[in-house]
């Protein structure tokens, strides 16, 4: 077979993979959906299967890569932040010993442990192949393109299913995109996400036209979810993104447009049926936090409840507010599962992590974990967040750790890709 037929076959190759990343994502995405509403049994046995398999498959495609180009390695970098998230869930581990759920801590330390190595062989493939293909397939653009089509998924199911994809609120006056399928605020979170994936192909030279739909299917599903927190967080990596540019034309666009749009969004997302109080209050939440530090966590301060436990039982009945079995703020979860010793530990790994990606000399790294961590950590005050039950939030927060730890490295010399 002559050279030009094997670059060819490999062009194939190339995409192939590009494409097997995207869906990898995407349904990784998809999992943490609840696809079976109507079957809480069918749909932890979806979600357990496909995620395993998921790991399988990305743990399978970096070991094959490996093998076809074993002069190349991956240099590793940055190990604090993952090893204090390993403290993490150690500590979380251990918890068992003095949980007041120890199936659910079991059950959660089990997931998200499990998160965490599909983040791992997923990083080393992406980096690895990005690498080998020549920027092929960034994360932005491998994200992007997920997020492009989970977006596009929900706003087609808004259509033919309403009832399974808007969740009414206000007494059914309000309706929100995610349904019972996804809370609100979650995907508000994507969309979001999405929208910073088409920021980065932006400013690093993407496809325009890509990434073009991306933004507006991003922002279509955003709207659609009436997320306060996560049009909060769209605003201001779209603020950042346009101050970034250095287009003073489109920085003055931004800024008429931002005057014209916000009292619109203010009137109908922000102060839902003119409930000033209901914003003031965080839609009960100020409250609620109130009653689980106040009655929670001064109870068992030092390791508390066990890992993703907040209270004796199930719930946590509050005395202002209401009961739940989450704080919807993930600092005061761990406060509460994990005491002062598991805030601690997350918050240095949080430092570090920030200073990871401060002194980092890759603009794009920087430029992509400042952009991601903006919407993931304000969601973290709300909801799940980073360090709450397993979420998808979690997912998201390991991947961007975990790029900055892995490096490819020639070990003699650099094969080409289309050999």
């Amino acid at each position: 077979m002559n050279n030009s037929t094997t670059n060819t076959a490999f062009t194939y190759r190339s995409q192939w993979m590009f494409v097997l990343l995207v869906v990898i994502m995407a349904l990784r995405i998809t999992s943490y959906f609840t696809l079976f509403p109507n079957s809480v049994a069918m749909t932890q046995v979806v979600k357990t299967g496909l995620r395993i398999l998921l790991t399988a498959i990305s743990a399978a495609a970096y070991f094959n890569l490996r093998a076809r180009y074993g002069n190349w390695r991956l240099r590793t970098q940055n190990w604090l932040p993952v090893l204090f998230y390993v403290l993490y869930l150690l500590l979380g581990l251990l918890s068992v010993m003095w949980s007041s759920l120890v199936h659910y801590t079991l059950l959660q330390w089990a997931m998200i442990t499990e998160a965490l190595a599909f983040a791992w062989f997923f990083c080393q493939w992406l980096v690895f192949y990005n690498h080998l293909s020549g920027n092929h397939a960034s994360f932005s653009r491998v994200f992007g393109r997920a997020t492009l089509w989970v977006g596009l998924a929900f706003l087609i199911g808004l259509y033919i299913d309403p009832a399974t994809f808007y969740r009414e609120t206000h007494g059914g006056e309000v309706a929100r995109l995610g349904g019972v399928i996804i809370h609100p605020n979650e995907l508000g979170m994507l969309a979001v996400l999405g929208a910073v994936m088409a920021y980065m192909e932006w400013m690093y030279g993407g496809e325009k036209w890509w990434n073009f739909w991306l933004w507006v299917v991003s922002v279509a599903v955003l709207l659609l979810t009436q997320s306060r927190s996560s049009l909060g967080a769209f605003l201001l990596v779209t603020g950042l993104s346009v101050l970034l540019s250095g287009n003073l034309k489109l920085q003055l666009a931004a800024t008429v447009a931002a005057v014209l749009i916000l009292p619109l969004l203010v009137q109908t997302i922000i102060v839902k049926q003119g409930d000033l109080e209901e914003v003031m209050s965080m839609t009960g939440r100020l409250p609620f936090w109130k009653d689980l530090i106040a009655d929670g966590f001064t109870q068992k301060p030092i390791l508390g409840y066990g890992f993703m436990c907040i209270s004796y039982g199930e719930y946590f009945y509050s005395i202002h507010a209401y009961a739940a079995k989450m704080t919807h703020n993930t600092f005061v979860q761990v406060l509460l599962n994990l005491g002062l010793v598991g805030a601690f530990i997350c918050l240095t790994q949080m430092i570090l992590t920030f200073f990871t990606v401060g002194r980092t000399s890759d603009s794009y790294l920087k430029y992509l974990a400042i952009f991601m961590l903006i919407p993931i950590l304000i969601n973290s005050f709300t909801e799940f967040g980073i360090f709450g039950e397993s979420n998808y939030g979690i997912q998201f927060y390991q991947l961007l750790i975990l790029l900055f730890v892995f490096v490819p490295q020639a070990r003699y010399q650099k094969p080409s890709i289309h050999e």
